[in-house]
């Protein structure tokens, strides 16, 4: 049985599509993995969909940073809660 009473909520979300810039700058320095850049303003361009992309590809690239820094369950619990 459903129970209209409960909130909605999205029960389907990627966690590598949903990190702050931010947080992916500093998991990244936490456990040493090189980034395509080294400040929050320059990072952006690369871990952000800021317009539409050309292709498939060059979305899911701008994902790879997030799985990426993902490296331990300290970092996914942070990023999940």
């Amino acid at each position: 049985m459903i129970d209209t009473t409960l909130p909605l909520t999205d029960i389907h979300r990627h966690l590598d599509g949903n990190i702050r810039p931010q947080t992916i700058l500093e998991l990244g320095r936490q456990y040493n993995i090189s980034l395509p850049a080294q400040s929050l303003e320059t990072l952006i361009p690369h871990v952000q969909v800021i317009a539409n992309e050309p292709d498939l590809v060059s979305f899911l690239t701008k994902l790879d940073w997030g799985v990426k820094v993902l490296a331990s369950l300290d970092a996914c619990r942070r990023v999940g809660i």
